[in-house]
């Protein structure tokens, strides 16, 4: 579980060969063909976020000034800035409704991010029934040829999501260096059945694992990690951050324990920033979920956005 200080920071890097990042039931890809049905730009209650660099392209497509744009087109809502709605429709400002049912907009050109990835969106990829629900929405889901997996880690965000985690792993490795924590590589931690461990990860650290395990040859009755075999990690590279933390050396654990809270209050962030749900629990939930399993008392999710 533990991180290899020689193995890892020296290398200056994961070690890991990207693949894509989808995992599950997005791997040959979802049909989506926009109808143009302006669906998604309609209902009240909806919050579209904006920042800094949309707020303003969306000032200069509409030839204000930033301020006079964010007086007039915005409003602060649980510490972001987001866009008004039509008050008597609750349409978006800028939804135009053609002839025959279609719609276009009217920002086209600027239009935030967030519209522009819709409806690849991490909450709604997270399962085939979120996805076939928001069908019920959008008449787009379900239409035209199937997008590739790849573009569809490009639309979410997520292949910048998984970079941003690559850098993160990679700091980790060079403050352990400097911390001087050094894994004794006994292989007794990751026996969590016998070490009493319950391993913690996030959603997006538990995808990048599977890449790198059979899940189909595993055992989640076994409550063991499928990439321990003989004592020995065999997916040292697509290791959660967890395992990079852990180290048998006592003298080392108040040190170490300061990193990892650290470090998952920036793991956090890294979700946030990149509007992945905060979905942290036991290893084998994730991996059974991924697998397409149950596995009766596993943990529930813990919260989530």
């Amino acid at each position: 579980m533990a991180a290899d200080v020689a193995g890892d920071a020296v290398s200056g890097g994961t070690g890991e060969t990207r693949e894509t990042g989808t995992t599950g039931w997005t791997r040959g890809g979802v049909r989506f063909a926009c109808q143009r049905c302006g669906n998604c730009c309609t209902g009240r209650g909806s919050v579209v976020r904006v920042g800094e660099r949309e707020v303003e392209a969306l000032a200069r497509q509409l030839g204000m000034g930033v301020q006079a744009f964010l007086e007039r087109h915005t409003r602060e809502r649980w510490g972001n800035i987001v866009l008004v709605d039509d008050p008597e429709t609750g349409d978006c400002e800028w939804l135009e409704r053609r002839e025959g049912g279609t719609t276009a907009c009217r920002v086209q050109e600027a239009k935030p991010d967030q519209c522009r990835s819709y409806p690849f969106w991490p909450r709604l990829l997270a399962s085939r029934e979120a996805w076939e629900a928001e069908g019920r929405r959008c008449r787009g889901i379900g239409q035209g040829e199937p997008v590739p997996a790849e573009e569809v880690d490009r639309r979410t965000g997520r292949a910048d999501a998984e970079d941003a985690l690559d850098l993160l792993l990679e700091e980790l490795a060079y403050e352990v260096r400097d911390l001087g924590a050094v894994c004794w590589l006994s292989g007794a931690c990751c026996d969590f059945p016998a070490a009493g461990h319950r391993l913690y990860l996030s959603r997006i650290e538990a995808e990048r694992l599977a890449r790198a395990v059979d899940l189909a040859a595993w055992d989640p009755a076994s409550g063991l990690c499928p990439a321990w075999k003989d004592g020995r990690c065999t997916a040292r590279a697509h290791r959660p951050l967890t395992c990079r933390t852990y180290f048998c050396d006592p003298t080392r654990q108040e040190a170490v324990h300061e990193l990892t809270e650290r470090y998952l209050t920036r793991l956090k962030w890294l979700h946030d920033r990149h509007g992945l749900p905060w979905d942290y629990r036991e290893l084998v939930a994730h991996l059974v979920d991924l697998r397409g399993g149950t596995v009766p008392g596993t943990n529930p999710p813990l919260g989530g956005r």
